[in-house]
């Protein structure tokens, strides 16, 4: 029998529908891009229609290249102790005067503001807003904080808030850009803000230990601290609209911003107590034992609850999308496999012990697409690790490019030849996890465990032999593809040479997209982060030792530079 239906359309048009089912089916007539909900027989669909692709710029018609940083290492002149959005828009105008066309960042969410000490941008308080840390305290008064080799955030933090501080008690509240930007920011920028106010009010972030009645933003207790902390609240509002502009500010200096989208928040931080997404409890988000983590790996993040999100047409997905496609021009998706599923671990249990649940990957994907024509973004899935078969194919018919590490491409037994690798990727050396391209090259990172205990007796010598093994097959690997080098290149130390002919062997490929890290134009041989490790060592905290224009003209990253440039000139303007 033919059903009545109402279409209720984004945009706020209705329409009235007479439908037939068709084999289980109900066919709908063409609609608009967009969020629509659909009302028949006392039931209600969510629908998602969007572009069968993701967006992608003419600029990337062609292989280009850019680069990558972490955004706390970075240097400025007027810097505060770690990089910041100023440091950002130099790198960016750098980097576009080299031909960049992308500088990647690590994500800029907002980090613990209660706990400092907490400074890994991949469990964050919140994904949706910026961390205040990113803003460039020195463009609004004196700041105190002091640069060194290392970052103290809890310093650099207490110096640039005061100085913060002290520019919201001279700001006019009145100014039309902070009153369109709060009004956009609904009640999402709110609960935000005040979990930030009760954070610093209560002296600590995690409301599992709050008092009773704010155990998240609709508790019972919530709207009398939210009267008494008003002004507080509206402070935090005022450091979002900083960080925003300047994110914006830096957006618009150079090269387009590829942010970096984690794959989870921390349980205790805003986004778990606002209900940003709806998220499943006692259990965290992790991967299981694979030859690189032969134990598996837990990483302290809830995992969203795939029913409950499909029943609200993924609509807190959508919006964490579009808050971190804000001001970029590609999005990196991190662990992109958790669209098809991801592996959880009950909490208190080992990796080993944790299963898939499988997510509605196409209800997901459509939010991803929408949203991605909608911010003329470009979308990049990092599906390194365990992949599901057939992911990567249909990841590539939605126009996601896929994230191709060089140590990770192998045909039996072999580095991949450059010829062989796929078009529809981002082709990069090494990742933040990664050691570095000279640290790997010269072993630091087996030191490194080695010397934390990381690795059981005799495991450090073996990895040396197989790091040398690793050596004299991307050697092979560089002079069959044409990269001159000498025979006793594997037992020597690293060279500008080597690091020019490893990019030039990634730039011969097809790939559209080549990432070079700024750590390896730099030679850093200590990576930014190693996996498995919290305050062992300096995760998160390591500089740069120059500003973007020392650190482009250096020698070493001029050589790699050339040879980027050589196979892939930027086009003419």
């Amino acid at each position: 029998r033919r059903l009545s239906a109402t279409l209720h359309l984004e945009g706020g048009e209705t329409r009235e529908l007479s439908l037939l089912p068709e084999e289980g089916m109900l066919r709908l007539p063409p609609l608009p891009p967009g969020h629509h909900r659909l009302e028949a027989a006392g039931a209600l669909c969510r629908i998602t229609c969007a572009p069968a692709r993701a967006f992608r710029p003419s600029a990337l018609e062609a292989p280009r290249f850019g680069l990558t940083a972490q955004i706390y290492p970075l240097r400025h002149a007027a810097e505060q102790g770690m990089g910041d959005f100023t440091a950002v828009a130099e790198l960016a105008r750098t980097a576009a005067a080299e031909g960049a066309l992308w500088l990647g960042l690590s994500p800029p969410h907002a980090l613990h503001l209660a706990d400092r000490a907490r400074a890994s941008p991949y469990q964050p308080s919140d994904r949706r807003f910026l961390d205040p840390m990113l803003i460039d305290a020195a463009r609004l008064g004196p700041c105190a904080a002091q640069g060194g080799a290392l970052v103290d955030h809890p310093a650099a933090w207490a110096a640039k808030r005061a100085t913060l501080a002290a520019a919201w008690a001279r700001f006019d509240r009145r100014d039309p850009g902070f009153q369109a930007f709060r009004a956009a920011g609904g009640a999402a920028l709110r609960g935000f803000a005040l979990h930030a106010a009760l954070s610093e009010h209560l002296g600590h972030g995690d409301h599992r230990r709050w008092p009773a009645g704010l155990a998240h933003v609709d508790d019972r207790a919530v709207p009398g601290f939210a009267a008494r902390l008003a002004e507080e609240t509206e402070f935090h509002i005022f450091l979002q609209f900083l960080a925003d502009r300047q994110l914006a500010e830096a957006a618009a200096a150079g090269a387009g911003l590829y942010r970096d989208l984690a794959v989870g928040s921390a349980p205790d931080g805003a986004e778990a107590w606002t209900r940003a997404l709806p998220f499943l409890q006692g259990f965290s988000i992790g991967a299981p034992p694979d030859p690189l983590g032969p134990l598996g790996q837990v990483w302290g993040v809830p995992p969203p609850d795939p029913l409950a999100s499909a029943a609200e047409g993924h609509a807190g997905f959508a919006a964490l999308i579009r808050a971190n496609m804000r001001h970029a021009a590609a999005l990196r998706i991190d662990h992109v496999l958790g669209l098809r599923r991801l592996f959880l671990v009950p909490d208190g249990a080992p990796a080993a012990e944790g299963a898939y649940l499988a997510q509605d990957m196409e209800g997901l994907l459509a939010a991803i697409r929408l949203e991605s024509h909608r911010a003329r973004c470009a979308v990049v899935g990092e599906d390194l690790g365990t992949v599901p078969d057939g992911l990567r194919e249909r990841l590539a018919e939605a126009g996601l490019l896929s994230y191709r590490v060089l140590w990770f491409e192998r045909e039996e037994g072999r580095f991949t030849p450059p010829a062989r690798w796929p078009r529809e990727a981002v082709a990069c050396l090494a990742t933040h996890d990664l050691p570095t391209l000279a640290g790997w090259w010269a072993g630091e990172d087996i030191a490194e465990r080695e010397a934390l205990g990381l690795m059981p007796p005799g495991a450090a010598e073996t990895a040396r032999a197989g790091r040398a093994a690793e050596r004299r097959e991307i050697l092979a690997a560089l002079r069959e593809a044409g990269q001159p080098l000498p025979e006793d290149a594997a037992e020597g130390p690293f060279t500008e040479a080597l690091a020019a002919a490893l990019h030039a062997y990634l730039a011969a490929t097809p790939s559209l997209m080549l990432l070079i890290q700024a750590e390896d134009l730099a030679g850093e041989r200590v990576s930014v982060n190693l996996p498995g490790t919290d305050r062992e060592r300096p995760n998160w905290r390591r500089r740069l030792p120059c500003d973007a224009q020392a650190l482009m003209a250096g020698p070493l990253a001029q050589a790699i530079l050339s040879a980027v440039k050589r196979a892939r000139p930027a086009p003419p303007p």
